[in-house]
Formats: C-alpha cells, sequence, structure tokens
C-alpha cells in the first residue's frame, strides 16, 4: 500500500507561506532545506517542503487550481477563527460548494486559500474523504 507522505509547494514568498502553515493552520517547522531558501513542515505524518517561486502564476478560479488538498483537525472552530484572523479568502463549504457565511464557524468543512491561492479543504469530519481511515 503507498501512503502519501510528502507534498512540495511553491511559494511567492516562503516565509509568508511558513507562517500561514505555522500559525493558521498548525504544521510544525522542522527546518530549511540545503539551499537556505526551501523548508520543511510536518504534521508528524505528511512533510510539506515550501519551495520558492519567482514569477506570476495566473490565479485559477476553484476547480481549474494547481493543487488542492484536504487537512483533517481535530477544532474546526479555532482553525476558522485563526483563518479570519489572518485575512484568509474562506471560500466555500467542502461537499455543497455553497458560499460561506463570513461570520459563521461552518457546520464540518470549509475551502480557504493559502498565501498563493492553493485551495485547502479543512474538516474535521474524519469521513470527510473516501477511502481514508484516521
Amino acid at each position: 500500500m503507498a501512503r502519501l507522505r510528502h507534498l512540495a509547494l511553491r511559494c511567492r514568498d516562503v516565509d509568508t507561506s511558513r507562517h500561514f502553515y505555522e500559525a493558521v493552520i498548525g504544521f510544525h517547522f522542522i527546518g530549511y532545506r540545503s539551499d537556505g531558501h526551501s523548508l520543511d513542515l510536518s504534521d508528524g505524518t505528511v512533510n510539506i517542503t515550501l519551495l520558492p517561486h519567482e514569477g506570476e502564476r495566473p490565479a485559477l478560479e476553484e476547480g481549474e487550481e494547481y493543487i488542492h488538498f484536504g487537512i483533517l483537525v481535530d477544532d474546526l472552530e479555532t482553525i476558522w477563527k485563526r483563518l479570519q484572523a489572518w485575512g484568509s479568502r474562506a471560500t466555500k463549504t467542502v461537499k455543497q460548494r455553497e458560499q460561506l457565511d463570513a461570520d459563521a464557524v461552518p457546520a464540518i468543512a470549509f475551502k480557504t486559500l493559502d498565501p498563493d491561492g492553493n485551495v485547502i479543504d479543512i474538516s474535521s469530519d474524519p469521513g470527510e474523504w473516501r477511502g481514508v481511515t484516521v
């Protein structure tokens, strides 16, 4: 059986993305790569490497994005409040793709964007993604 353990994300500003994934999402800083610019974060199971990216990348609508991944959280309300404080753009509910009310914590899951516009599903439901066991 194969298990996903690593993602690499290209970032316009690695430090901004690091702060987002640490302070808002809750990943832990592991260290800088040998190039001194890229860095590793982890939740203890999955490694995310943030790689610098120069140049523009056109913004795409949800559903047409370059990458889209999901994160399971224990406390949806805490993450929601951190995202609101960060100024992140929460977009829609995950399954129904309905617009969100910025003043109300979603019941189970929602979509948001990281600093580079990558779509992240945030869910507190262990059954959110088919075939996944926690």
